[in-house]
């Protein structure tokens, strides 16, 4: 099993926190896990301030204090076997310490590395930069994030294209997936302070008929309070379709499968 799911690019910008923080909790939502942040520049810890799904499971740590945790997750993979530490590197040397940490601390083989990547031509060459500078052994995941699939422009960075050179990245690297464009994720961090998991919450819990209801009981009548919590759900189910989109089954699907 695979005690670790490392998030990592030589570049920053690229959205590794929209996986570590907003994807993976909903994929790894029925295990224990953990998410450790480790970043001289970002802390995002403030972002996520109203979570329900990552409330406790947050640690924020520069680079230093990140070394020193990597070494704890050592001894977290031999004493808890059904723990996942996510790791959320910062872009540039940040990545490349932990990298090197891992290899330094033998957690190669208990982990699963994850490189994010925008359709862009400078990132293409920074994630094929990060992926070469992993040893030949490691288990990786490459995810085109942002990715608008009705988007020529887009769909050429997964299929290819000769006039630009850019070869067939589905079928270039073992594990390939998606990570489709929504504003949900801005929206659920900068809005609301919580992840898009949490936005999802409202429409797993009620249905039309039920929000309806409930809007009513809890705004007691108050037409307006029942338009915006109305309003909310219907954002909710969006967040909740999202999710169970065919995109992320199929990255939930490579995910869990490295995890078996």
């Amino acid at each position: 099993m695979k005690k670790n799911i490392c998030v990592i690019n030589t570049k920053g910008g690229v959205g590794k926190s929209t996986l570590a923080f907003h994807v993976l909790p909903a994929i790894l939502v029925d295990r224990n896990f953990e998410i450790i942040e480790i970043d001289n520049n970002n802390k995002t810890t403030t972002a996520f301030s109203n979570t329900q799904i990552l409330k406790g499971k947050i640690t924020s740590l520069n680079i230093t204090e990140g070394m020193q945790k990597l070494e704890e997750v050592v001894v977290t993979n031999m004493l808890d076997e059904d723990k996942i530490s996510v790791i959320d590197a910062g872009g540039g040397d940040d990545s490349l310490k932990v990298i090197h940490s891992f290899i330094d601390q033998d957690l190669i083989s208990d982990t699963l590395f994850i490189i994010p990547f925008m359709p862009d031509f400078v990132q293409l060459k920074n994630l094929v930069d990060t992926y070469n500078v992993l040893p030949s052994e490691a288990k990786i995941l490459v995810v085109l994030n942002n990715a608008d699939l009705n988007d020529p422009d887009h769909l050429m960075f997964i299929k290819g294209n000769e006039d630009y050179e850019i070869s067939d990245i589905s079928s270039t690297f073992t594990h390939f997936a998606i990570c489709p464009k929504s504003p949900l994720f801005s929206y659920a961090a900068s809005r609301n302070k919580e992840t898009i998991s949490d936005l999802a919450l409202l429409a797993n819990q009620y249905d039309q008929k039920e929000i309806l209801e409930y809007a009513k009981v809890k705004t007691k009548g108050d037409r307006e309070k029942m338009t915006k919590l109305y309003r909310l759900w219907k954002i909710s189910r969006n967040a909740k379709a999202y999710l169970e989109s065919e995109a992320i089954a199929q990255l939930k699907s490579i995910i869990l499968g490295e995890q078996q």
